[in-house]
């Protein structure tokens, strides 16, 4: 039997730079930890007169043996969790983002089921990495998510070093993954539609953000929409294409204190609805009586918006189940088949979306 005489993990972990998961997976499972990394792991150990213990204990045992039953291989006990970010990552982290937290607890729920840990890091969208996290430098996780809207330049960054990754609430054309995404389209189609079906034909859309991932498809869901009812869009109503919050708030502005306005809007997701709410409560219009307003995403303020917010609800908890457990079949499949993943097409998956009518919409005035 192995033992520690003078040093402990955390010692040769701090020695060789390394975290002390990797540490562990440098002697229990090689294979999963890259050449360079695994040397200097091993020269530490035997610098500071390092041996693993080589007894697991019983709930060590009793996982792994879970996991090698539902593969005959090795499959590992981590996954990564990177989140994309809006904003700055040291403020706009994942616990403080109203659609992404709920992605992380299901997300969390399933990797617990599975009996596998979830290492979470966040980075901005549009910082182009020269290198991706620890963990994925390591080969400390078996796959990652990768959650959110991000640059093609830093997908294929990440692509460059894990073989397993699914994209979470964004698809690109262009990129080879595999993408789980809520119905954007029809989700904006069946909220344009609810809005016509009240008798507004005047009606706006508001984005709030860059036409792109599934901003775009609701875009496009909410002008299909208009043009089933040959109702023309107005360009000048189609606004909010930029990230700067100022920006947006006076291009909204400007339209609706225009003499021909919406009577409606469609706003891309619910920040941007409340951002709606807010302005017409300071320019004096009335919701829903003066302007109907109808987001997407149904977060958790969106029922106690004033008044409460018509809005689109995305199951965000199924979403972070669905993702582990494709990530997890994924992981299991290549370890079961001499096949590589990539022969096949990506697979989108579209979960489906439901309208939910509140307070905030209702016909026109004549």
């Amino acid at each position: 039997m192995y033992i520690c005489f003078m040093s402990s993990i955390r010692e040769v972990a701090k020695h060789a730079g390394v975290s002390p998961a990797t540490v562990s997976r440098a002697f229990g499972t090689p294979n999963l930890i890259n050449e360079q990394t695994k040397i200097r792991v091993f020269e530490s150990a035997r610098t500071l007169d390092y041996a693993p213990p080589r007894q697991r204990s019983i709930s060590e045992a009793k996982t792994r043996q879970r996991l090698q039953q539902r593969s005959a291989s090795f499959l590992p006990d981590t996954l990564g969790f990177q989140f994309f970010s809006p904003g700055d990552e040291t403020t706009d982290t994942i616990s403080a983002n109203t659609f992404y937290a709920p992605v992380l607890s299901g997300a969390q729920a399933e990797a617990q089921e599975l009996g596998v840990h979830l290492l979470v890091n966040t980075t901005n969208r549009h910082r182009l990495l020269k290198e991706p996290p620890r963990m994925v430098r390591e080969k400390t996780i078996g796959g990652m998510l990768l959650v959110g809207t991000a640059d093609k330049e830093v997908l294929d960054v990440f692509r460059s070093y894990t073989q397993e990754m699914v994209l979470v609430d964004h698809h690109h054309a262009d990129c080879p993954f595999e993408s789980i995404i809520s119905d954007s389209f029809g989700g904006a189609y069946a909220a344009t539609r609810h809005l016509i079906e009240l008798g507004h034909r005047k009606i706006g859309f508001f984005l709030g953000g860059l036409p792109m991932g599934t901003f775009q498809y609701r875009e496009n869901g909410y002008l299909s929409a208009l043009f089933a009812e040959d109702i023309a869009p107005n360009p000048e109503w189609v606004i909010g294409e930029s990230e700067n919050v100022t920006q947006l708030i006076s291009e909204l502005r400007a339209v609706l204190t225009a003499t021909d306005r919406p009577t409606a809007i469609v706003a891309a997701n619910d920040h941007n609805a409340l951002m709606v709410l807010r302005l017409c409560a300071e320019i004096g219009l009335r919701v829903p009586q003066d302007l109907s307003v109808i987001g997407f995403d149904d977060i958790e303020f969106a029922s106690h918006a004033a008044p409460p917010l018509t809005t689109v609800r995305v199951n965000k908890e199924f979403m972070g189940r669905y993702a582990v457990r494709r990530l997890w079949e994924r992981i299991g499949r290549r370890a079961n088949t001499a096949r590589r993943e990539e022969d096949a097409p990506p697979i989108c998956h579209v979960l489906p979306v439901t309208l939910v009518v509140r307070q905030s919409c209702c016909p026109p005035r004549l």
